[in-house]
């Protein structure tokens, strides 16, 4: 069990959260630095509020940088929320396991609904077997097995739906305007950055381990989520709507085989996440409703 933040007194909680300027990890830096000793890495853009020597400038190919990052830093908990190149960030994650495993620190991983992307037959829990198909959740699922081998119980593997901060959710509609189609059947949950954050605190202040979904608490078909946001967004906008086969699903994960995925009875196309920790769902379940409002 890693220390909670009340057990280290005087030494505050060290963290470094890798991708600090994402929509998740941006949320991350700016929810948990109010109580622990919090630093971050940035690629492009410093993420906003963040101290001038809390912040790395890293490209996640650049091993050297990684390895001063940690001596520097040497963090109690590493918290992943990297984008980029799948083989870069795969040698990443081992270097940062094998480090872990060595200072007996800890890891929370942020992963994907994508490991469960071949079977889009129902919605899956955490005692779910992934079965990924496109190279995103083929990548995902290795680093969250890569990282169980080294830490098993050291380990905080958290699953993601689509996570959406204000500024997604205005790119979404964007992207309708300029003709982009939304599939009726395909369903998704859904959540916001700042819920995740704060959802990680509690699972950081209770010690906990394993595998958590942070999701909605209901599943919505992408064409009615896009509906509830342009009635947010008061614009009446009629869009492009399409229906997804097993072949333009197959198609749209880059994956050339539609035998492989698992198809529903009823035609739909389920990318969700539910969840079986009654804990998490109490204190931070939200509706697809009360996300676009959020936003």
């Amino acid at each position: 069990m890693w220390k909670r933040w009340c057990d280290y007194k005087e030494e505050i909680l060290k963290i470094l959260i890798l991708g600090a300027s994402g929509t998740v990890g941006s949320a991350l830096y700016k929810c948990l630095s109010d109580q622990y000793d919090v630093y971050g890495t940035y690629n492009k853009n410093k993420p906003d509020d963040a101290c001038t020597w809390n912040v790395y400038k890293y490209d996640i190919a650049d091993f050297l940088v990684l390895e001063s990052i940690l001596n520097d830093v040497k963090p109690d908990l590493i918290i992943s929320s990297l984008t980029g190149n799948f083989e870069h960030q795969l040698n990443v994650h081992r270097h940062i396991a094998e480090y872990l495993k060595e200072s007996l620190g800890r890891c929370i991983f942020l992963s994907t609904a994508n490991v469960f992307d071949g079977s889009p037959d129902s919605s899956h829990t955490e005692a779910d077997t992934p079965y990924p198909i496109s190279q995103y959740g083929k990548y995902k699922y290795s680093c969250e097995q890569l990282l169980l081998d080294y830490l098993d119980n050291r380990l905080l593997i958290v699953r993601l739906p689509r996570t959406l901060s204000s500024k997604d959710a205005i790119i979404e509609v964007q992207q309708v305007e300029n003709g982009q189609p939304v599939y009726a059947n395909l369903y998704k949950s859904y959540n916001t950055a700042v819920n995740v954050a704060k959802a990680i605190q509690f699972c950081i202040e209770a010690n906990r381990y394993g595998i958590v979904h942070l999701t909605s608490n209901d599943i919505i078909s992408a064409s009615e989520f896009m509906e509830l946001l342009l009635s947010h967004y008061e614009k009446n906008l009629t869009y492009a709507k399409d229906f997804f086969t097993t072949e333009s699903y197959c198609h749209a994960l880059g994956c050339d085989d539609p035998a492989l995925v698992r198809n529903s009875d009823d035609g739909n196309f389920y990318l969700t996440l539910s969840s079986i920790n009654t804990d998490l769902v109490t204190n931070f379940g939200i509706s697809c409703k009360s996300i676009i409002h959020s936003l």
